[in-house]
């Protein structure tokens, strides 16, 4: 009776913390899949232009996760603790050194996108197109980071609604301003491609500034009085974080060379349907990254409260409810492809290129909920070398050579590409499961 009531508990503690995280990524998402379905009523070469410079920019956007992970561990520990002020100190020196970052990342990105474009063999055709909206969205970089570095110190205090409620005012602002700026609404000029970036950077920026706000009524707030700048903080957090950051940048990295080897020489089109693909396959990460944050958190809290089998029964309850949510999506994305995918094109080529491909990533989706939870719980128990190590195994040894493999040597085009992704996210998960069952996570230090 009482294992049933803590069951219970237990359930009702994860969803409280999975389904706003869901929603609030969902909103975030929702922000850069507004653009895409904006910008692919403007014509297919803006749509191919936003789905490599859009895997460029998550690449840099991950560098900032590296530090979000290292401030999750570290305050959902000292909150596990009791220990509000010192969750306050190490915030305030995740905030600074996170802005310190993109300060410095802003104008060399900004002076080598011509590189960058080159690294990824940015086709001249979109080269226009794309150039215009990477940097118009750079330049609100600051904003894109603080907002991470503050989400994840909600998500660490257990606030998920507060995030949310924000990250769908955020939406709002993105579909007001899509639809004002690249068409030319409300007084705006039409913009093109460049007002999608500029509505986007201006929906982060909101975030950002309202979720600062907020956090200055928290006993947590980067506000308090007490030191300014802690070295010795920032080294716990750049331990944890680093490794993070690695994995972040080798998903990144391995993404665009999957791009440039197995997805670029089948076209410009195909380059199209990758991306819508991507948006789609992003919405249904959504339980993963929920479930994710919440087995995260809860794993923290547990452990500075010096409970870790809790930590363990959250994150079993959080495998199963994520597994559930993510076989629903898998159903729907099987069985109505091209109602999904005409939100985005009613190219006849581009669709019959994003249906299968479509079909075979929802065979698979529901092995990330295992891959994504247990990481999760590694991460948030500070274990993040484990999961960096996993992470560029899977992603250079497996998926890499997989999909110019399956895509470009055996000719499954696009498919091909997408069944050798799905090939990552099952061995992933089983490698996860493994460490979470041997319980070395536990003892990692955050």
């Amino acid at each position: 009776m009482r294992k049933q009531y803590y069951k219970l508990r237990g359930s009702s503690y994860v969803l409280s913390l999975a389904l706003p995280v869901m929603g609030t990524q969902i909103a975030n998402t929702m922000v850069q899949l507004v653009d895409t379905m904006f910008i692919g009523r403007i014509d297919a070469l803006s749509l191919g232009a936003v789905a490599l410079t859009g895997t460029l920019i998550w690449n840099i956007q991950m560098i900032s996760e590296g530090f979000a992970t290292g401030l999750t561990a570290t305050i959902a520990r000292r909150i596990g603790e009791k220990e509000a002020v010192k969750a306050s100190e190490f915030l305030r020196t995740g905030l600074i050194a996170t802005l310190f970052v993109s300060f410095i990342f802003l104008p060399l990105i900004q002076l080598g996108f011509n590189g960058l474009f080159g690294f990824i063999q940015m086709p001249s055709d979109l080269y226009p197109f794309a150039s215009s909206y990477f940097k118009t969205f750079m330049v609100f970089l600051p904003s894109i980071y603080g907002l991470t570095a503050i989400q994840a110190a909600f998500n660490a205090c257990g606030e998920t609604r507060t995030t949310m409620k924000v990250s769908l005012a955020m939406n709002l602002i993105n579909i007001v301003l899509d639809w004002a700026m690249i068409f030319g609404h409300l007084g705006f000029e039409p913009m093109g491609i460049a007002g999608a970036a500029y509505a986007s950077g201006i929906s982060f920026t909101f975030g950002f500034l309202i979720l600062l706000l907020i956090s200055s009524r928290r006993e947590w707030s980067p506000f308090k009085k007490s030191k300014l700048f802690s070295y010795s903080h920032l080294k716990l957090i750049i331990k944890i974080g680093i490794p993070s950051l690695i994995s972040n940048m080798a998903m990144g990295i391995s993404q665009m060379a999957v791009m440039v080897l197995a997805v670029t020489p089948l076209g410009s089109l195909s380059l199209g349907a990758f991306n819508i693909v991507m948006k789609l396959a992003s919405l249904s990460f959504m339980p993963g990254f929920g479930f994710a944050i919440a087995a995260s958190t809860g794993t923290g809290q547990s452990l500075g409260a010096g409970e870790p089998e809790k930590a363990k029964a959250i994150t079993r309850l959080a495998v199963f409810y994520c597994t559930v949510v993510m076989a629903i999506i898998s159903i729907a994305y099987y069985t109505i492809p091209d109602l999904l995918i005409g939100l985005f094109s009613t190219d006849i080529s581009i669709v019959s290129m994003t249906r299968s491909a479509l079909r075979i990533y929802a065979l698979f989706a529901v092995f990330l909920a295992p891959a994504m939870v247990f990481s999760g719980t590694i991460r948030g128990a500070g274990d993040t070398r484990y999961a960096m190590i996993v992470m560029i195994i899977s992603r250079f040894l497996l998926r890499l050579p997989a999909a110019w493999l399956f895509g470009i040597v055996l000719k499954g085009g696009l498919s091909g590409v997408w069944l050798a992704m799905c090939l990552d996210f099952l061995v992933r998960g089983i490698v996860m499961w493994i460490r979470f069952r041997g319980g070395k996570w536990a003892k990692a230090v955050a």
